[in-house]
């Protein structure tokens, strides 16, 4: 396994503390202690707190945007959906960091997070805008927000990752429960996909 350099030890580490702290409550004292630097050696890479959390969310949002448009491109109205869907969803399984960070700054209504990651945010509602008009056109589909349809999308993903915590409280609660406290994430997009596509429908 390849070493990875100091700036790439800066940045991982620098996530999972923006994901479990949040932004304010992230410090580059506290992350130099965790990679074992000191603190002028992230000064050195990143000239300020805003310069790494940019290094680390904007990357993210620009390799979702691209997934997005790639999976999309093929395939009537009703499939593009399924793949927007499933997409964003596969993403946030695989990178869970991220979807803390995302329901963050969807909480504290995106005080921190940087333009070019809106930039890039919007290239993935553009193409949902895309594939919604495609499916007026096709007759399928009925006039709908495309805002709405992303929050319908977004809101029951991310909070899959950020209520793990309370699953497990409620867990300790409810060993008897027949009721499943650890849902399938897989099946989840699925029920979503189909959810959201029938209501859509004309």
């Amino acid at each position: 396994m390849a070493k990875i350099s100091k700036k790439e030890l800066i940045i991982e580490h620098s996530r999972k503390s923006f994901s479990k702290n949040g932004y304010e409550l992230t410090s580059l004292e506290s992350i130099a202690k965790e990679c074992e630097i000191t603190k002028p050696a992230i000064y050195y890479h990143f000239k300020d707190k805003a310069t790494l959390y940019k290094a680390v969310v904007c990357p993210e949002f620009t390799a979702l945007a691209e997934k997005i448009e790639k999976n999309t491109q093929d395939g009537d109205a009703v499939k593009r959906v399924q793949n927007y869907i499933s997409t964003f969803g596969n993403f946030l399984i695989s990178n869970p960091d991220f979807s803390a960070i995302f329901a963050r700054e969807i909480a504290n209504g995106s005080a921190n997070i940087p333009d070019e990651c809106i930039n890039q945010l919007s290239r993935t509602i553009k193409q949902l805008v895309n594939i919604l008009y495609a499916g007026e056109s096709e007759g399928v589909f009925s006039k709908e927000s495309p805002f709405l349809i992303q929050m319908m999308i977004v809101t029951p993903l991310i909070s899959c990752h950020t209520s793990k915590p309370l699953r497990e409280r409620v867990a300790l609660h409810a060993q008897n429960s027949k009721i499943s406290l650890e849902p399938n994430f897989a099946n989840i997009i699925d029920s979503l996909s189909t959810k959201i596509i029938k209501g859509l429908k004309c």
